[in-house]
């Protein structure tokens, strides 16, 4: 029986979908689980990231090898089969990933070790899917002539199966039902789908392949070189879109996820757009240089248009930030991104014998490429140069891969066309292109006068002096606390601290505008304060204010008390040596990316196991889920309560052991805080809000376990918008 060629490709063409469909989900997945215990500072990030990124190419390279030894049959044979040990890993990853990366946590001392550990850990799943499209490509392709187009529209159909995973992943419709560990059930599921597909394709008789009586080919290092490097610009790209892009849409738990749909969309339609012309090509490496000047121009007219639009417009109307921005700034040059993988495979794999190998080698460069350029943008690039000259050393590398392939050309014509489109948009750019305050205000809403922008590999923030004069402080786009200090958070600080017989040694997570940890230096008790940091930059804005002046800064940065660490609050706990009296967080909003692992029942027992006897933990409530999920860990949990604290935000108490809330002992023991440090009027709201503090402890129904926030299923973050 023979197998209708045209149906069994469309079959392996949606197969491809699903699969890609699921790898999505397992990196957004992984990541999660595994940024629980190596943290969600860049270091960690990016040694997850890189990891991830090296399996798939040592897949893409292996089963490329594998797949030109094989028959199509057999290609397609070992494609379910990959896809099948697949299932096997991503079904069991929610429970070993975790256990494992705990395990060994210990030992992760430095980003290289980090990066070993997670390589080793991910290296079977993530060859396996590198190994996929080779695999599938050897078993549709028939003729020298189809392999550009087929290849292509599979690296379209998978690109668009992952979109269809990011757009899963991009808002509470998915993981508010059924969280990690059921996305991650799913996603195996798709892979036994795939499998089982795939497989029942192979069973039918297959159409033999013609003689290919070409002359073998030698590797195409050259070109798999500028793939190379084109894997380097687009990867650090894509690090400094979604950082500008992050600002601008005041980031959520589902950006990423919103920003990362819209990007493999456009790779999709690329790819799918020219596999439909790609025979038509007699000059594919032409048409690649295009397309690499093209992405060079658009990387820094798409940013220049969002700065002027919110500069002119965004001050008098109300902006679609979630739409408009992504969708100028990523929609034109990942298009070019997906053409360009089919013109190079037009240009590159001349034979159906080494069609695997030729699909795997530019995947392998392009995957090298990108791990690098992941690397270098952000601890490089970004570290030194921040946002605005990263797009314009990105947009060069483009260029001068357009410029070098172009230059193999004939014609002086040409190149000296080429040579004016490439270099006259990044010319303009590094000429015009707008830096530093001119280009971060705009998309903060403020004058560039009254903006202080700072920016590192890990974080942008920025101080915004207002009229009062007041200070505000901005992470990623979105408003925090600022100078002078808000009566909670210095509440934050101090009552925990005062509700503890003897606070020696405290440990804050979360800086902020400094608020919390001066809230616990004021009080003369304490011979040890420790301030955990995410983002590093924060403190030379706060230190910047002090030189200007402002007191509250002066007396935080002079206490020889206060140690500042930069680095994920929860690693740090997992690190910490010896226990503390007082454990305070002030962490992000709950809708914030990853901020569930800060709110989780395991985040508690964790922070339990860190407090002395008698220790007391804090933080503010911002959900009775939360109080209960607190509770849960802590036996004894009180909310103070007096009429002067009605309207606020409340704040939690909580320890292993009976706590006592007594308004009179934290009135005696208020006499020997530093008030005269805090205004006058604050001062005076603290003592007399202490005065009328009584405990309550909330009547809550008793919560059952699958309704508190946990690691897998942070219920808070995953159902907000």
């Amino acid at each position: 029986m023979t197998l209708d060629v045209a149906r069994a490709r469309f079959t392996l063409a949606v197969v491809f979908v699903l699969s890609g469909l699921s790898a999505l989900i397992y990196q957004s997945a992984w990541q999660r689980l595994l940024s629980l215990s190596a943290g969600m500072d860049l270091y960690s990030v990016t040694a997850v990231v890189g990891a991830f990124m090296a399996g798939l190419g040592l897949g893409n390279i292996a089963g490329g090898r594998l797949a030109d030894r094989l028959s199509p049959t057999r290609s397609v044979v070992a494609y379910s089969v990959a896809e099948g040990l697949l299932a096997l890993s991503g079904a069991s990853s929610p429970w070993t990933l975790p256990w494992l990366s705990k395990v060994v946590a210990p030992l992760l001392v430095t980003p290289a070790w980090g990066f070993a550990f997670h390589f080793a850990l991910l290296l079977v799943p993530t060859a396996l899917m590198g190994a996929t499209l080779p695999l599938l490509a050897r078993g549709v392709v028939r003729h020298a002539a189809e392999i550009a187009p087929f290849v292509g529209r599979l690296y379209g159909v998978n690109a668009l199966g992952a979109a269809a995973g990011a757009l899963l992943m991009a808002g509470p419709w998915f993981l508010s039902h059924v969280g990690l560990g059921g996305a991650l059930l799913i996603a195996a599921g798709l892979n036994v789908t795939c499998a089982l597909g795939a497989f029942r394709l192979t069973r039918l008789a297959v159409e033999p392949l013609p003689a290919d009586s070409s002359p073998p080919s030698s590797p195409a290092w050259g070109a798999m070189a500028l793939y190379a490097v084109t894997g380097f610009g687009s990867l650090g790209l894509e690090v400094v879109w979604f950082r500008l892009l992050n600002v601008v849409g005041r980031s959520s738990t589902y950006t990423f996820s919103r920003l990362l749909f819209l990007y493999l969309v456009g790779l999709s339609v690329g790819s799918l757009v020219a596999s439909r012309f790609a025979t038509r090509l007699t000059r594919p490496a032409r048409a690649f240089a295009w397309a690499q000047l093209g992405i060079a121009a658009w990387a820094l007219i798409g940013p220049w248009a969002v700065v002027r639009y919110f500069d002119f417009v965004g001050k008098v109307r109300e902006v679609p930030r979630d739409l408009l921005a992504p969708l100028v700034v990523l929609l034109v040059p990942t298009v070019l991104m997906g053409a360009a993988f089919v013109f190079m495979q037009r240009a590159v794999s001349q034979r159906v014998g080494s069609v695997g190998a030729d699909t795997g080698g530019l995947l392998f460069a392009n995957t090298v490429g990108c791990v690098v350029g992941t690397l270098v943008t952000a601890f490089v690039l970004l570290e030194r140069w921040g946002t605005p000259r990263t797009l314009l050393v990105l947009a060069s590398v483009f260029a001068a891969v357009g410029l070098w392939t172009v230059a193999l050309e004939r014609g002086p014509l040409r190149r000296l066309g080429a040579l004016v489109l490439a270099l006259g948009p990044v010319a303009l750019g590094w000429a015009a292109f707008p830096q530093g305050t001119a280009f971060w205000a705009p998309l903060h809403g403020v004058p560039a006068a009254a903006l202080s922008p700072r920016e590192d590999a890990a974080c942008m923030v920025a101080m915004v002096e207002e009229p009062g004069p007041t200070h505000t402080l901005f992470i990623s786009g979105e408003r925090q606390n600022g100078v002078p200090f808000d009566d909670f958070h210095v509440r934050l600080g101090t009552l925990p601290v005062a509700a503890h017989p003897q606070p020696r040694r405290v440990l804050v997570i979360g800086l902020g505008a400094g608020s919390t940890p001066l809230g616990v230096a004021l009080d003369p008790r304490v011979e040890r304060i420790d301030c955990v940091e995410i983002c590093p930059q924060e403190k030379p804005l706060l230190e910047g204010l002090a030189g200007r002046g402002v007191r509250e800064m002066q007396v935080l940065f002079a206490d020889g008390r206060v140690r500042h660490h930069f680095q994920d609050g929860r690693r740090f706990l997992l690190d910490a040596q010896g226990t503390y009296d007082v454990i305070i967080t002030d962490t992000l909003l709950t809708k914030s990316a990853y901020s569930g692992s800060l709110y989780s029942r395991e985040f508690y027992a964790l922070v339990a196991s860190r407090l002395g006897p008698g220790g007391v933990f804090a933080q503010w409530v911002p959900s009775d889920r939360v109080y209960q999920t607190v509770h849960s860990v802590f036996p004894h949990v009180t909310i103070p309560t007096a009429k002067r604290l009605d309207g606020q935000p409340e704040l939690l108490l909580a320890s292993m052991e009976p706590l006592r809330v007594d308004a009179g002992e934290l009135m005696h023991r208020l006499q020997s805080f530093r008030l005269e440090v805090l205004p006058a009027q604050q001062a005076t709201e603290l003592v007399q809000t202490a005065a009328d503090l009584g405990p309550s402890e909330r009547s809550l129904p008793a919560p059952s376990s699958a309704d508190l926030n946990t690691d897998l299923f942070p219920r808070d973050e995953f159902e907000s918008w």
